[in-house]
């Protein structure tokens, strides 16, 4: 009976120091130890995925949709063809550095920003560039016509940033659309606000694309 007891005793004693040990690691300092240990992998990992995040973010364009009023307006144009859109574009550079001589030819100023018709299919992309002039031309250029736009109501995309990122303003454009219950008429036109030239961010070029809606 005493070795029974002896051992309940002992077998007492031995769950007793179980759970003190169970206990003991569940402690503040070695709570602490492991939550802090967590924490600062967590804060490691999250300044490096916001530091990510705000890099998109300051590279991602601005977009404001709203609805507008196109003015009458006259433009002297050139057009010109490409196969792809790179090609398209270095060919409105070059219609650009025309029109640019031309009016320093007849000592004229835009009165406005240049603006762009593009008409795109399948291994064509057409481009017709343009600059706003109160009147025409006393003397036709070769290679030269002219394009008006009358007074109508329209909706305009102002957008911010990367002028190869302009496809969204796109989509921006037709989702607004969409959402008003309205349809856009003919082609939309760009008006590039900003001068690369003049402006050095250009991260944050304006270009505004309107559209005849109703």
């Amino acid at each position: 009976m005493k070795y029974k007891r002896d051992f309940i005793k002992m077998k007492t004693v031995l769950t007793l120091f179980a759970l003190l040990s169970i206990t003991g690691c569940n402690t503040f300092p070695l709570h602490t130890d492991v939550f802090s240990k967590d924490t600062a992998n967590a804060v490691v990992n999250n300044s490096k995925t916001s530091s990510e995040v705000h890099e998109a973010e300051s590279n991602q364009p601005v977009i404001n949709v709203e609805p507008t009023l196109v003015r009458p307006q006259i433009f002297l144009m050139m057009r010109d063809q490409a196969e792809d859109s790179k090609e398209a574009h270095e060919k409105q550079k070059v219609i650009y550095n025309n029109l640019d001589y031309i009016l320093k030819k007849n000592n004229l100023q835009p009165v406005g920003s240049p603006v762009a018709w593009h008409t795109n299919s399948p291994n064509l992309f057409v481009v017709e560039a343009g600059i706003p002039l109160t009147k025409k031309l006393h003397n036709p250029e070769v290679g030269t016509y002219y394009k008006e736009t009358k007074r109508c109501k329209a909706v305009v995309a102002h957008f911010f940033g990367k002028r190869s990122l302009l496809p969204r303003a796109y989509d921006s454009l037709n989702v607004w659309l969409k959402e008003n219950h309205q349809t856009a008429i003919g082609t939309p036109w760009e008006v590039y606000v900003s001068d690369p030239r003049i402006v050095k961010d250009h991260d944050f070029l304006q270009t505004d694309i309107y559209t005849q809606a109703k």
